[in-house]
């Protein structure tokens, strides 16, 4: 006897009227007899706000969002000022470095530089509370922690890529643009040595070539850490909130163009 479960799906996008596939799926089990869609039918599912609200579905999902509202609207830190990211750096810029750097080092993760990409800044953090979804609207993607080495040669160039770009989120390093080249670099407050080798600690994301970062292609001994990007900062976040301190994060001089 055929064993036979029929299933209607049914696709839907957001925003515009909807060109949706609705078709048929057999799902046979206990015999050799291959069963094939042969029709399908195209259907527009116009979704505006003018919907009537579906009561089933919405007492489906509302006790799972009140559950999530209730995570995601937690404070978790308080601002002194509305947190922007700009270039060479932004308070935004260095407040994402630093909570990077502090959290590798409050996890034993060996490192000389913390990095990671301007574009992946994805908003604004407001002045006053900063509530946790805050905090995934600005980091949204699930990037992991990742220290690659680089040769002192080597870091001398991924240094001038990220001046050729006019900057981005660093820390334990600073230095001065000079015609989209990095010069005078410090880091951890001694010179850069091109006969040394350095880690930078960034994402996995970055280390994978992302944003143009081929220059991470010349990287060695990479390293992945099950910490994810987002929870660097929140980490950092709640141990500013836990010693009663509110953020303030200024442009400190790390990346200057002369």
């Amino acid at each position: 006897m055929l064993n036979i479960k029929t299933i209607r799906v049914i696709r839907f996008f957001s925003k515009k009227p909807l060109l949706a596939a609705a078709g048929i799926l057999i799902v046979l089990s206990g015999c050799k007899t291959r069963l094939v869609l042969n029709s399908s039918e195209k259907t527009l599912y116009p979704i505006s706000s003018e919907q009537p609200i579906d009561s089933n579905i919405l007492a489906f999902y509302l006790p799972y969002k009140l559950k999530l509202d209730s995570q995601m609207k937690r404070v978790v830190a308080i601002s002194e000022i509305e947190i922007v990211k700009g270039r060479p750096e932004g308070p935004l810029n260095n407040l994402m470095a630093d909570a990077m750097y502090s959290t590798g080092r409050a996890k034993d993760i060996a490192f000389d530089v913390a990095y990671t990409n301007y574009g992946g800044l994805r908003v604004q953090l407001p002045k006053g509370e900063i509530p946790l979804y805050r905090v995934f609207e600005l980091m949204p993607f699930e990037n992991l922690l990742t220290t690659v080495k680089f040769k002192g040669s080597d870091m001398q160039l991924f240094l001038d890529y990220i001046a050729a770009g006019g900057g981005d989120p660093l820390a334990g390093v600073r230095f001065k643009i000079k015609e989209k080249k990095a010069v005078d670099v410090v880091i951890n407050g001694q010179p850069l040595d091109l006969n040394q080798d350095y880690t930078v600690l960034t994402s996995d994301y970055m280390a994978n070539g992302g944003d143009g970062g081929e220059i991470f292609f010349k990287s060695t001994d990479r390293k992945t850490y099950e910490i994810k990007l987002r929870d660097a900062l929140l980490i950092y976040l709640e141990k500013q909130t836990k010693e009663g301190k509110t953020l303030n994060p200024v442009n400190d001089g790390r990346i200057r163009v002369e």
